[in-house]
């Protein structure tokens, strides 16, 4: 497989939106905390999932689970395109109030439905997607996603509403002060759930389907990307968003992005050709 040749392009707005084209190997195994929804726009998309090799034609739609380990690759020795979403598993949570995460086992779907969905959310880059549009479409989703999955109509036991009172403290936490120069303990968490830091750790993951500081590093590699696109020094970066080094953001960024805070970098700098 070839090196990594391509380049990446950020959708206007907040919401996370990327499309991305690639020539040979694209990422190396990682995991997200997110959900990803992707629709193929040119060659073949290749990538191991669940044990398997899975490929993505044009106008198929790739759907990632939190948490599952995966890479990326041109299928062929053309160059393969695509656009991305990623969504959050808190997003999903608000629709199912405390259903299983559901996930698609092959991670690729021709299905109508996805493909709409898909389609409506990545359709327009240059503009950002409305609040209640983006609402909608996240519930279009999430429904459809639980409605074609085996594990749908499973409730976990886990209490879904001190969950939601762990998770927003924890943003607020990190609104308040971005670098984190106060840890956040489970014993912390434990009081506002109130019951054990194991038994938050447990239900925090069945229902975001990520640990409580993978959360954390999560929602600090989140800023730290934005930071990238922007061209800010790497250093800064780090700093900016309470990573102890730039080793350390470099650890984290390459763990759940599959490329070095560096190539994501080098990536934005190109606008087209593969």
């Amino acid at each position: 497989m070839r090196k990594t040749q391509g380049w990446v392009k950020r959708a206007a707005g907040e919401t996370e939106r990327f499309e991305a084209c690639f020539s040979g190997l694209a990422y190396a195994p990682h995991r997200h905390d997110t959900y990803t929804l992707a629709l193929t726009t040119a060659g073949v998309q290749s990538f191991h999932y669940r044990g398997q090799l899975r490929h993505s034609l044009p106008g198929e739609v790739v759907i990632l689970h939190p948490d599952e380990l995966h890479d990326g690759q041109a299928g062929t020795e053309s160059p393969f395109a695509y656009r991305a979403i990623t969504i959050n598993p808190v997003e999903v949570q608000q629709v199912l109030q405390g259903a299983s995460l559901p996930f698609l086992p092959s991670g690729v779907t021709k299905d109508p439905l996805f493909v709409r969905i898909a389609g409506a959310l990545l359709a327009e880059f240059d503009r950002p997607l409305e609040t209640l549009e983006q609402q909608e479409l996240i519930y279009s989703f999430a429904c459809c996603l639980a409605q074609n999955t085996s594990n749908s109509s499973r409730h976990t036991t886990a209490n879904y509403h001190a969950m939601c009172r762990v998770r927003e403290y924890i943003d607020d936490i990190i609104a308040i002060d971005s670098c984190m120069p106060a840890e956040i303990t489970l014993d912390e968490l434990a009081l506002i759930a109130q019951y054990s830091k194991w038994q938050v750790t447990r239900d925090f993951r069945a229902l975001y389907g990520t640990t409580p500081y993978r959360y954390v590093i999560l929602k600090r590699l989140q800023k730290a990307k934005a930071l990238i696109e922007r061209g800010l020094p790497l250093v800064q970066v780090a700093y900016s968003c309470g990573f102890t080094d730039q080793s350390h953001l470099h650890r984290h960024f390459k763990q759940c992005f599959g490329t070095t805070p560096k190539m994501w970098a080098s990536l934005h700098q190109h606008s087209s050709g593969c």
